[in-house]
């Protein structure tokens, strides 16, 4: 049996999806957070301005006077006339976009990496052979162990083979690569190798046994309201 399993276009695509818009959206917060400390200056000269402030954080200058001074000295500095934000406004704007920018920048970076390094990989089943794009190979009758613990949950199959003493092990992904020739080859090397090889799980025939039966069940209710749809009618 020869089946070629490539990388599954799906994944790929939400990988690089997911990680070009989480890289856009950290750079444009790791940008703004360059923004604020400019507004630094002009925070500092409006709390000048403002003087002590009393017990209600105000300040004892009229309103109308301050932002009259205010105008004057932003039009000479050719500052925005509007009040500025204060120096705790422009710390927590500071801190949030810091916090945003490094979070989903690094978000996006692992996302772009994972879909670029999946881009042209392959896994292959050949003349009684598996291999993949990165020269790894494994002759499926050496496989002594098959471990489906996170197959169920994570589409992952760990395969270890032994060959002249030396052990040798490669990972079966049905997420990453395309699910349903994956399957076949899981499948093929089962039936091979002998169901006593697998721990942790149990037969793709059992597994397709199981998916066969819950779309039977499914059939059978919608037929069921088919029906009662009839006869109501």
């Amino acid at each position: 049996m020869n089946i070629k399993a490539n990388a599954h276009r799906g994944y790929l695509t939400k990988y690089l999806v997911i990680g070009i818009a989480a890289l856009a959206f950290g750079l444009w917060h790791v940008k703004d957070s360059l923004y604020y400390p400019q507004l630094r200056p002009m925070a500092d000269a409006y709390e000048v301005l403002q003087g002590p402030l009393n017990e209600d954080g105000e300040s004892e200058i009229p309103d109308g006077e301050l932002q009259s001074s205010w105008q004057s000295l932003a039009i000479e500095n050719g500052w925005p006339e509007e009040v500025p934000k204060s120096n705790d406004e422009i710390t927590t704007l500071l801190l949030y976009n810091y916090f945003i920018g490094t979070i989903f920048t690094a978000i996006g970076l692992g996302c772009l990496y994972l879909g670029v390094t999946t881009i042209g990989k392959w896994v292959e089943l050949k003349d009684g052979v598996l291999s993949d794009k990165r020269g790894n190979s494994i002759n499926i009758k050496d496989i002594v162990e098959i471990d489906k613990k996170r197959w169920e949950k994570k589409g992952l199959a760990t395969l270890t083979a032994k060959t002249d003493g030396a052990t040798k092990k490669m990972i079966l992904d049905d997420l990453k690569f395309d699910r349903t020739s994956v399957d076949e080859i899981l499948s093929h090397i089962e039936e091979t190798v002998g169901e006593d090889k697998i721990i942790n799980g149990q037969t793709e025939a059992f597994y397709q046994e199981v998916r066969n039966n819950k779309i039977a069940e499914r059939e059978a209710r919608q037929a069921e309201l088919n029906q009662m749809d009839e006869e109501d009618a």
